[in-house]
């Protein structure tokens, strides 16, 4: 009959080797089943860039607007402007810019992302230039926005987006009205037409804005 002694050191060695096979189990599973179940969480991309940036910004300018222009993505041509020295219209559009708030948004970057897959949108964006045509300031509107946690109309400060506070449907009507007067006067029936129509445009090309033409530049119908 064995005794106590050695049936304890029996039992011990069974249980070692048990334990060793198992690690040795678990070194050949793949990495996948022997990851940890909590993952390390990633610093959002919004937050790695742009922290000297501020979290608001304000529209302001101190010179006198002398052109307002507009854009738009499909009614005007993919990077195309179009322009007007209307004072009454530039005074509407500084009023409803000048002093309004802009915050920033941290999700730009992801909104990005997800439009880059995207085919089609709608971009509009409207500026005030000075006479030499530099620029005072420049708002763009992108409705995709407003179904993806963010106000539609935003100011791009490099890879930072502000969004405006406050209600933004006064400043969306009215560039939609400028972009569709536009469009009528520079587009149809189509744009050289319309430029060689001789009927007096409160919208112009680019090319025929005083800074342009001073410089010689002959701009082109469909840019």
């Amino acid at each position: 009959m064995r005794s106590p002694a050695r049936i304890g050191l029996i039992v011990l060695a069974l249980a070692i080797t048990v334990v060793g096979m198992g690690a040795v189990g678990m070194a050949l599973l793949p990495a996948a089943v022997t990851e940890p179940v909590v993952k390390p969480v990633t610093q959002s991309v919004e937050l790695l860039t742009g922290d000297d940036k501020p979290e608001t910004i304000t529209v302001d300018f101190d010179e006198q607007p002398a052109a307002l222009g507009i854009s738009n993505y499909p009614r005007i041509q993919l990077g195309a402007m179009r322009y007007t020295t209307d004072s009454s219209l530039i005074d509407r559009a500084s009023g409803l810019l000048k002093g309004k708030t802009f915050k920033r948004w941290y999700g730009y970057a992801s909104y990005r992302a997800k439009a880059n897959d995207m085919v089609g949108g709608c971009r509009s964006s409207i500026e005030l230039n000075t006479a030499n045509g530099a620029k005072l300031c420049d708002v763009s509107y992108d409705p995709g926005y407003e179904g993806n946690e963010g106000p539609g109309i935003y100011i791009l400060d490099g890879d930072v987006a502000y969004v405006m506070e406050g209600n933004q449907t006064e400043l969306n009507d009215f560039m939609g009205q400028c972009i569709q007067d536009a469009y009528e006067q520079t587009c149809l029936p189509d744009p050289q037409n319309a430029r060689d129509s001789g009927s007096a445009r409160t919208w112009l090309f680019e090319d025929e804005m005083p800074w342009n033409a001073e410089s010689g530049s002959t701009g082109s119908a469909s840019k």
